[in-house]
């Protein structure tokens, strides 16, 4: 667990290279423990395998990186198939890890899978207990509106697209600190789609994200900023392409 952290601290100071070696430690002791002891230490290797497969990708040794992240998919489904009430969860945000590195890698036919697949089992967490699981359905609906645009899926993506945005308004009106970069997101990822052929539409849908935004990059510019840049810049996009000042 040591390790893990150690690789995980360095991984946020961006010591790509000096947080492989911890990290990979770290999984080859929870390998050799879950291998003896399978139901004490199968979740923890299967959490580990997480950090190097992050750190794995930032340094570009990308098959490496989807090797660890499919081992961790493999693991959690075979733990939520024993105990679905404890792993149907993690297994889902292993699924949508797993759709977002093979989306950044352009490999979109197997990312849209994984998509698809976390969506699923969300959907049956949030109608059980909405309360616990909207935020993870919103975000994997998003990831899933990513991936179909991605292949030049407009209709569906833009289906998805206004679902995440439905669930984060909902959420954001109870605790907007919470939740109001995540529809901020939504809506990014709305306009984006829709700036494809729809400029204009776009402009309103990335104009709101920017307005919700606005009062927390003062606030909370660490968590704000880095949402707000890429939304700016498509606005300023979209503007251009519909003639708009």
């Amino acid at each position: 667990m040591s390790l893990n952290c150690l690789g995980i601290g360095l991984s946020n100071l961006g010591r790509w290279d000096a947080a492989l070696a911890p990290a990979e430690e770290a999984v080859g002791l929870y390998r050799e423990l879950a291998q003896r002891y399978p139901d004490a230490f199968s979740p923890d290797l299967a959490a580990a395998l997480n950090t190097p497969t992050v750190i794995l990708t930032m340094l570009g040794r990308n098959e490496e990186a989807l090797a660890r992240g499919r081992e961790a998919v493999q693991i959690w489904r075979r733990l939520a198939q024993l105990r679905p009430d404890a792993f149907l969860p993690v297994l889902s945000g292993s699924l949508n890890n797993m759709a977002n590195t093979l989306g950044q890698l352009g490999r979109q036919d197997e990312a849209l899978e994984y998509a698809r697949e976390a969506v699923d089992i969300r959907r049956q967490l949030a109608r059980k207990l909405p309360d616990a699981f909207l935020p993870d359905l919103g975000l994997s609906v998003g990831t899933l509106a990513n991936r179909l645009v991605e292949l030049g899926n407009s209709q569906e993506a833009l289906a998805s697209s206004l679902e995440a945005i439905h669930i984060f308004r909902q959420l954001a009106q109870e605790h907007p600190e919470a939740f109001l970069p995540d529809l901020a997101k939504s809506l990014g990822v709305h306009g984006r789609i829709l700036a494809q052929d729809q400029p204009r539409e776009a402009i309103a849908s990335f104009e709101e994200a920017i307005r919700l935004l606005a009062p927390l990059v003062t606030k909370l510019p660490n968590a704000s900023v880095p949402v707000m840049l890429p939304i700016v810049s498509m606005y300023l996009q979209a503007a251009q392409a519909a003639g708009v000042e």
